[in-house]
């Protein structure tokens, strides 16, 4: 590899320790980079203590450790499966924009390129590892081998989604495709073969053992097996012996990359076009949003007034249905077939109270990404200031679509979950009457704090730590302040529950009135926040 071109490598990662630490220089920069650490520390803990209270039981490690293998080398597979067939494995090969403009013309091969691009990704996985590495210390005996182990398995992942790129260049687009589909089916069918093992197992774990155990699966299996049992090495011969295996294996995916040699310049190009457009679109908080093609040959019926609320509900609506149909098809398939398929599979157990509360814990983590409000309209808060509307028909009306769609996902995840268990439906069902009332108090707290602190979405690289700060920070706020709304309206309910006999159509009167009271009460408020923003100000760069 030309010198020019590590030289470049050792002031990106120069830049990058530059960025994370010089620039908490303001106290609130300071603030998040603590917050981010403290954050990191708090999530890797538990691994910790529970690596230290399994070293007195070696029966526990040693099933722990037992499991880990068994899985391990199946999730690898499908990360790498998934990898290959979806368009996740275009960013093994998608260069910055300033790369593409100093790189691309420059004095360099493919090969240089290429080997530049996978000594940087090999570095960025040093700090990955690192994470990863803490985070399975639980079923790992010695830290140095989990780490190795891990940084092993990233390399390996990320050398087999250059390798799938890099072929589909070499064969072609038809033969790409004719591949691509005969993978697909090949992958369908070893889903069946799964799933058969899966349902006629008692769980999980025993399934993907039979699955293992059958022809097809161990000669699918072998190649994924060293990485699993490099991190969870028990001796130094162990580890040496799956640790060499695991390097052979990379060795021959790098070798076989540098070998292809195929001009790819042209998909790095369009895949680092694409990459530079998914961080805009974060930045707009637009992630799952698709871009529309061609004309559009259907529109939502035309809105009533609604004192003014209808055209902003309408609009909305209309980027919601044109927009994001990956993030409909992604809800739906939780509520239909993933949901039911968990309660199916511990339908002995009593999971309506852990089920709900995940449900709950999930919707307060995953509502960012229903940026159909004020949240989405950051760089158009000047033109709805503009709009002859009061300001409470425009927040009452941003607040409409989100709400909407969180709570058809969650009344027809749990209806599905409640008819399918078969005990205590009517928890499920009165979940699924405050699913409404629920939503509409998270995102009127959720764009109240964005109004009141706006901030754009930031596409983070390993190591920023500022970035997970001030998205931790905001998480905490909007969860205390969920956790207090519902508190309050359970602390009025729960009594008159207890005290008609146990009547749910009480408790799902009385808790719904309250949540939409504290909604009710919230709306003005953040058509106060929407009026005092000022875009020339506080818009974020």
């Amino acid at each position: 590899m030309p010198p020019a071109l590590l030289k470049l490598i050792f002031l990106q990662s120069k830049g990058l320790v530059r960025r994370t630490i010089s620039g908490a220089k303001s106290p609130r920069r300071a603030v998040f980079l603590v917050i981010g650490f403290g954050v990191l520390v708090i999530w890797l803990a538990p691994a910790w203590a529970t690596r230290i209270a399994m070293r007195h039981d070696s029966r526990r490690s040693i099933e722990s450790v037992h499991h880990f293998r068994e899985i391990a080398p199946m999730a690898l597979l499908g990360v790498c499966v998934l990898t290959i067939l979806s368009s996740a494995g275009d960013k093994a090969i998608a260069f910055t924009p300033g790369e593409v403009d100093m790189l691309f013309p420059g004095p360099f091969t493919r090969r240089q390129l290429l080997s530049y691009k996978i000594l940087k990704s090999a570095l960025a996985a040093l700090i990955t590892a690192l994470i990863v590495s803490i985070g399975l210390m639980p079923y790992a005996e010695s830290w140095l081998a989990c780490y190795a182990g891990a940084y092993l398995t990233l390399l390996f992942i990320q050398l087999v989604s250059t390798a799938g790129v890099l072929v589909g260049q070499t064969i072609g687009q038809r033969g790409y495709k004719l591949t691509r589909t005969a993978l697909t089916i090949v992958v369908m069918i070893g889903a069946l073969l799964l799933a058969r093992h899966w349902l006629s197992a008692v769980n999980g774990l025993e399934g993907i053992e039979a699955f293992r155990d059958t022809p097809v699966g161990a000669v699918i299996l072998r190649p994924f097996e060293p990485f699993g049992n490099a991190m969870t090495a028990r001796s130094l011969d162990d580890f040496a012996k799956n640790a060499i295996e695991a390097i052979a294996i990379a060795v021959g995916l790098f070798v076989l990359v540098i070998l292809l040699d195929s001009n790819y310049l042209e998909a790095a190009l369009s895949a680092s076009q694409r990459r530079y457009a998914q961080i805009q679109r974060i930045r707009s908080g637009s992630l799952l949003n698709a871009t529309l093609k061609g004309d559009v040959a259907w529109r939502l019926p035309r809105p009533r007034w609604l004192l003014g609320a209808g055209p902003v509900i309408w609009r909305q609506a209309t980027n919601a249905a044109r927009s994001a149909k990956g993030l409909m098809f992604v809800l739906l398939f939780v509520a239909v077939i993933v949901g039911p398929l968990f309660a199916t599979a511990l339908k002995s157990a009593d999971i309506a109270q852990p089920l709900l509360a995940l449900i709950a814990w999930g919707t307060v983590l995953l509502s960012s990404l229903l940026k159909f409000d004020f949240r989405g309209d950051l760089d158009h808060i000047d033109q709805l200031k503009s709009l002859p509307l009061p300001p409470s028909a425009i927040a009452f009306g941003q607040l409409v679509v989100p709400t909407v769609i969180l709570s058809a996902a969650h009344i027809l995840l749990l209806l599905c979950v409640g008819l399918i268990t078969g005990t205590k439906r009517e928890l499920f069902f009165t979940a699924a009457a405050l699913a409404l009332p629920f939503n509409a108090l998270l995102m009127s707290t959720e764009n109240l704090i964005f109004l009141l602190f706006p901030s754009r979405p930031a596409a983070s690289s390993p190591g920023d730590f500022q970035v997970l700060g001030r998205q931790a920070a905001q998480l905490v706020i909007k969860s205390v302040s969920v956790i207090i709304g519902v508190m309050i309206a359970m602390a009025i309910a729960v009594p008159l529950f207890i005290l008609t006999g146990g009547s749910y159509i009480v408790l799902t009167l009385v808790a719904g009135a309250l949540l939409l009271a504290q909604t009710c009460a919230l709306v003005p408020a953040v058509a106060w926040a929407f009026a005092r923003f000022d875009p020339s100000v506080d818009t974020p760069a």
